[in-house]
């Protein structure tokens, strides 16, 4: 999956003494002028020339750095095709051998920042929100699997061929008819199991955060009696919609669910974080979730989104805080200050194979940042 494969690369990027460009840029063609991408991310460049955090660099840092802008312009000038995507992400250090591109359909917030790590708060984002869900369509003879990931349809499986009319029906008076009945009852039980078997089988793979069920009302009544009990505990959504029904306007009926079944999921998420609290095995606030990352206890991240707060970090150990400190406790090397230390917060995470979910709703009560942790901890 894209998700898993970008962030692995970009968190396994190996310490270097160089920085990291990262640029997040819409390409807008709905003018025809495709000029107009590039007149805006030259402006973008001058103005990072004139910070004071580039003017600091080392001249070698500065040098690779002046790379960078030379090597992200020339990708949206002369390689990016703005007619398939809508924008890209370019992760760059030129002199420590890192080069990566992302391309999407989505809008995104024009950025360009300069750290010693790839900025992936605005990527993490971007993953949490257009959250990979399946959407299941079904029947008595037939069925498709979709699942929706970064706002792009993929079909997982197809079948029309379950059909319970190919039984013969043969035989003579009622007796007869009844054992059709019955044998054609069991073929379509048979076909719900096939079905409720690939979904369970395909969430086993992608996870998805949600699932959506289409068909006719007494169809899903049915159907969702042989679903496996994990996977009816991810069902969302329904659209009751006939099994005729193109498959462009059945994912427009989906889209309308979408908002609702990601609203339900916060709400889940956040009732889960409140009783893994009652047990120990949440926290909240950033002091508490700082705490619980440098010992490797965070299974789920949840962040209200735009949350940002000052901290400082030092850049070899990875140790953050938040007050003020000469030296780090952990390398005993200067630490240094950031505006944002979610950010660096993020690529421990990752590290850590901690799941992270950025939440919509107010988190004010939780002091807008929390975590669920991976096991109880004694109470304080």
């Amino acid at each position: 999956m894209i998700k898993e494969k970008v962030l692995k690369n970009l968190i396994a990027f190996e310490k270097k003494n160089f920085p990291v460009t990262s640029a997040y840029f819409q390409s807008s063609n709905s003018t025809g002028n495709r000029k107009s991408h590039i007149v805006e991310l030259k402006k973008m460049i001058r103005y990072k020339k004139n910070t004071t955090y580039f003017k600091q660099l080392s001249e070698d840092e500065q040098h690779s750095v002046l790379e960078d802008f030379d090597r992200i312009l020339k990708w949206f000038r002369d390689e990016f095709d703005s007619s398939k995507f809508l924008s890209s992400i370019c992760f760059s250090s030129q002199d420590a051998g890192l080069w990566q591109t992302i391309n999407l359909k989505q809008p995104l917030k024009n950025e360009l920042v300069i750290q010693p790590k790839p900025y992936i708060r605005p990527l993490t984002t971007l993953f949490s929100t257009y959250r990979n869900y399946a959407v299941v369509l079904v029947d008595k003879t037939k069925a498709r699997i979709i699942e929706s990931r970064l706002g792009k349809n993929i079909e997982h499986f197809y079948t029309e061929n379950n059909s319970p009319e190919s039984i013969k029906v043969g035989g003579f008076k009622g007796r007869e008819e009844r054992r059709v009945e019955r044998n054609i009852h069991q073929a379509v039980i048979r076909h719900y199991k096939q079905i409720a078997q690939q979904i369970f089988d395909l969430n086993q793979k992608f996870n998805f955060n949600w699932i959506i069920l289409g068909g006719r009302k007494e169809t899903l009544s049915e159907f969702q009696k042989y679903l496996h009990d994990y996977v009816a505990s991810k069902v969302q959504g329904k659209i009751y919609v006939e099994p005729s029904a193109a498959l462009n306007d059945v994912l427009e009926r989906v889209m309308l669910t979408e908002e609702k079944a990601r609203e339900k999921f916060e709400r889940n998420l956040l009732k889960e974080l409140n009783d893994k609290k009652q047990i120990n095995q949440g926290v909240e606030g950033i002091q508490a979730v700082l705490f619980a990352i440098g010992k490797n206890l965070i299974k789920t991240l949840i962040i209200q989104e735009n949350y940002k707060t000052k901290g400082v970090f030092c850049r070899n150990s990875g140790y953050l805080g938040l007050s003020p400190s000469n030296k780090c406790p952990q390398a005993n090397e200067q630490m240094e200050r950031t505006n944002d230390i979610v950010e660096h917060l993020l690529h421990l995470c990752l590290a850590q194979g901690v799941n992270i979910e950025y939440i919509k709703a107010s988190m004010s009560e939780f002091g807008n940042i929390a975590a669920i942790l991976r096991y109880p901890i004694s109470g304080s």
